[in-house]
């Protein structure tokens, strides 16, 4: 997957989220090339060098995976949006997994700068 995946052009329902293990998510996962033992490899990594407890994943798009602090988050819940959601950007995603150099995600937030 490049990490041109990042910068899209904008589209009809880009922020629209998707539910893991629907068809949708699915598709968004196989077009990373990320699988969802992936995601759960890169949220215990999230948590070990950085602190951040996501214990839900909310959605999927083809910007992020959002995720929730709260366990067993789910949108029926009483003050299910009271807290912020937590984006983790594929760009985070692969460099949490190895497949891109470490510090990537950080040279993209101060200036656009992508990794080959």
């Amino acid at each position: 997957m490049s990490a041109r995946l990042m910068i899209l052009k904008p589209r009809p329902g880009r922020y629209q989220l998707h539910r893991l293990g629907s068809p949708e998510a699915e598709a968004v996962l196989a077009e990373v090339g990320v699988t969802r033992a992936d995601l759960d490899r890169t949220l215990a990594a999230l948590e070990r060098s950085e602190g951040v407890r996501i214990r839900s994943i909310v959605g999927i798009n083809h910007d992020a995976v959002f995720g929730s602090t709260g366990e067993g988050w789910r949108p029926d819940l009483p003050d299910a949006c009271k807290d912020p959601f937590v984006p983790l950007l594929w760009l985070k995603i692969l460099e949490l997994l190895g497949r891109v150099p470490e510090g990537s995600t950080a040279r993209f937030l101060k200036d656009g700068t992508l990794p080959d």
